[in-house]
């Protein structure tokens, strides 16, 4: 009986070895990809399948012009009331909260971690192209349907989730789908893109049930690690800075020239001096008023116990704002749904905390890791911060540590080549001297793209191309593989809407390539800018400092801040 058995168990092995040398290798652009997508991407339906079913959250059901009627008007009004009331903060508070509360509470939580409502959505299990053209627009994000475009509609599948549970309980969700993908394709691995609030999910999935099913992974625009908006948000640190609200109209309008034109007047009038001080400033004294009213009637009952917000708070400021919106102790439950992948406890650190080591160990399991983001972006402007981010995410968080110069600044020392933090061998400080990736997880993993936004993704302009190179490897690719088109840094010009590898080595100003920003690259420049040199493909990447495409002598005023070690700002 014994030597049956060893007959059959070496006949199992033999042909288990020949079916490994004779079954096709699958190339990594044959695979399918799975796109885990960020939050709000998958639409929650308040009486889901009835025919009073209604989309719970902002979407193309809502009307958005009734919506900005009653909070617009109702803020409005709310200052009225506090300016008739002697500034009284609870008056604009009546007014302005409960039209806030109409479009949250469909989608609120209790303070204990559980939803106040049961919301539904359509599971989307086959690839985009077997969706009709309609089905596509209600169901997925334009970051689904442009990376589809590029992929290939029929080989991409999108994961549709309910965004505002524990990423660690999404993550095993996530983990049926990738199973059920790897069964209808039957492949042993997929691709994975995991976007924006995905990336939280995938962290968890890879956390649990490692990388040896994952092909090629990319985070794009990742919140792995957390935001300072719901940081901010969740601690407190709420305030509204004219500064960073100009900011913020001037680049969110870049999308052609008139548009920047006509932020440009705004936020001059915004940022008037008379108005900036008296009418914004009252303005800002009002809501700073109201915030007490804003937390106890609207963000605690309605947002505070929501797993998935918790899971985009960054590790320095958790503590804080569990103190700050449980004053009396966080319940117990909601604790035990968040501290899985919030704590920073040095003994039972969470998942978030252990980002690194999660990555690695599924590298280990054969899965490629990459990121790529973008930068030069002002922040949504609920607080005073100027972090380098994409708008939404700062990109010292989507990175995992980045050394970042402020937005509108750049890391001092001008007159001198910047020396990175960490000495590797590499550079990863950016032409323009505000990141340097040498102090982040994964330097020789992560793409940054100048200008981008962070869900601007499009298959036509560029933006994709290098997560698309990434999904499509067959081996592990870093910043040095394909430098020329596919560098650590490149810049996207929102005017021409086309991004640009920067392979620049060289010194930002340096036109005469000499090793230092002086006044002879001023001279240059100038010659540049009035037509008498034709400037070289180096000289444009050095000197034009606006980047507008081309050198003129807006850029020769800035390469005399630079030689002086004048501070200056960009727009």
């Amino acid at each position: 009986m014994k030597a049956t058995k060893k007959i059959v168990c070496l006949a199992l092995a033999i042909v288990m070895s020949v079916l490994a040398f004779v079954m096709p290798v699958v190339a990594a652009d044959e695979l399918p990809l799975v796109i885990v997508d960020g939050f709000n991407s998958t639409k929650l339906y308040t009486d889901f399948g009835t025919e009073n079913q209604k989309e719970a959250f902002f979407g193309s059901d809502t009307d958005i012009e009734a919506m900005i009627t009653d909070v617009g008007g109702a803020f409005v009004s709310g200052l009225i009331q506090y300016g008739m009331n002697h500034k009284d903060f609870e008056a604009f508070g009546n007014r302005f909260i409960p039209a806030l509360n109409k479009y949250f509470e469909p989608i609120a939580y209790n303070t204990d971690g559980t939803p106040k409502n049961e919301l539904g959505y359509y599971v989307t299990d086959k690839t985009i192209s077997e969706y009709t053209e309609e089905e596509k627009a209600n169901l997925f994000t334009s970051f689904v349907l442009e990376t589809a475009k590029k992929y290939g509609e029929d080989n991409t599948y999108s994961f549709s989730y309910d965004w505002r549970k524990s990423p660690i309980e999404v993550a095993a969700e996530l983990n049926a789908f990738i199973n059920y993908v790897r069964t209808q394709e039957g492949c042993k691995k997929v691709n994975v893109a995991a976007m924006s609030m995905g990336s939280t999910i995938m962290l968890s999935y890879l956390d649990e049930f490692g990388g040896r099913r994952i092909n090629n992974c990319v985070f794009a625009s990742p919140a792995w690690q957390g935001t300072s908006l719901v940081g901010n948000l969740f601690s407190g640190n709420i305030e509204i800075d004219i500064f960073a609200v100009e900011n913020y109209l001037v680049k969110s309008a870049d999308v052609s020239a008139t548009t920047h034109i006509a932020a440009y007047i705004i936020s001059y009038i915004a940022s008037y001096e008379g108005l900036s001080h008296e009418y914004f400033g009252d303005i800002n004294a009002a809501i700073q008023g109201v915030n007490p009213y804003i937390y106890r009637d609207s963000i605690i009952p309605l947002m505070s116990g929501m797993p998935g917000m918790w899971a985009l708070v960054p590790g320095d400021y958790y503590e804080d704002a569990k103190d700050f919106l449980f004053p009396e102790g966080i319940d117990p439950n909601l604790e035990a749904i968040i501290a899985p992948y919030n704590s920073v406890d040095e003994n039972n650190l969470g998942v978030q905390a252990r980002a690194k080591e999660i990555i690695e160990a599924a590298e280990d399991d054969g899965m490629r890791f990459s990121i790529v983001c973008g930068y030069n972006r002002q922040m949504i402007p609920i607080s005073s911060d100027y972090e380098q981010s994409d708008e939404v995410i700062d990109v010292k968080y989507m990175t995992g540590g980045a050394n970042c110069a402020l937005y509108l600044q750049a890391h001092d020392d001008w007159a001198q080549i910047y020396t990175q933090k960490i000495k590797d061998g590499h550079n990863h400080v950016s032409w323009d001297y505000k990141i340097d990736m040498s102090t982040a997880m994964f330097p020789e993993q992560t793409w940054l793209i100048k200008n981008m936004s962070h869900s601007d993704y499009n298959a036509d302009n560029g933006t994709l191309d290098t997560v698309i190179w990434l999904l499509t490897a067959d081996e592990q690719y870093t910043v040095h593989t394909d430098k020329e088109n596919h560098p650590q840094f490149s810049l996207y010009n929102t005017y021409k809407r086309h991004v640009t590898p920067i392979t620049l080595d060289g010194l930002l100003g340096d036109v005469d390539n000499s090793g230092a920003v002086n006044t002879l690259d001023a001279k240059l420049a100038l010659k540049i800018a009035a037509g008498q040199l034709k400037a070289t493909d180096y000289q444009l990447e050095v000197g034009d400092i606006d980047e507008d495409g081309e050198i003129t002598t807006v850029d020769v005023r800035y390469i005399l801040h630079i030689a002086g070690e004048i501070p200056y700002v960009i727009a």
